[in-house]
């Protein structure tokens, strides 16, 4: 003899199916993302190597606040700064040195331990300027870095010292 269904009956094996199939999804969201995780964190610097950074249509204020990051995280994660001669400069904080080695909005950009360097190349056409915070325009020789640490939001020309600081948002770059 064979038992009725009732619409009643059907209607919450469906139910039950469908809570069935959220609970799995879910778990394997969970599973999904836990792996993603350990894959970063084994992975560590190799990681990076799928979401370098290069140089693209950016400010010079947003690469700037890119490699300060990088840097901090470097610092964060292994306790030291990264190295500053090259590749490693680059290397170590996940970043491709072949893609930094022409100008970047008229600017090489260079990664150097706790700081920044923003330099005019020797032999250039390009000429680049900076005020000081009195207003006062200063030019960055050929082969001088304007300086950036990381620790800190100011920026310094040539040297880091007391009265080299700059605005570094009035940096400004001709002969492009």
């Amino acid at each position: 003899m064979k038992a009725k269904t009732s619409f009643k009956q059907t209607g919450q094996a469906n139910v039950e199916f469908v809570l069935l199939i959220i609970l799995v999804a879910v778990i394997a969201l969970v599973a999904l993302g836990a792996l993603g995780f350990l894959i970063r964190t084994k992975l560590g610097g190799a990681a990076n190597a799928f979401t370098t950074t290069t140089p693209g249509s950016r400010s010079t204020a947003q690469i700037l606040a890119d490699f300060q990051k990088r840097i901090q995280d470097y610092y964060n994660k292994y306790g030291s700064w990264p190295r500053t001669w090259k590749p490693y400069n680059f290397t170590d904080i996940g970043l491709n040195p072949s893609d930094w080695a022409l100008p970047v909005n008229g600017l090489y950009f260079s990664p150097h331990g706790s700081e920044v360097g923003i330099a005019n190349r020797q032999g250039d056409s390009l000429q680049v300027y900076v005020n000081d915070l009195n207003g006062n325009t200063l030019h960055l020789y050929d082969g001088w870095n304007i300086w950036c640490p990381v620790n800190t939001p100011t920026c310094y020309y040539h040297t880091v010292a007391p009265g080299n600081e700059v605005d570094i948002s009035t940096l400004y770059v001709t002969g492009q």
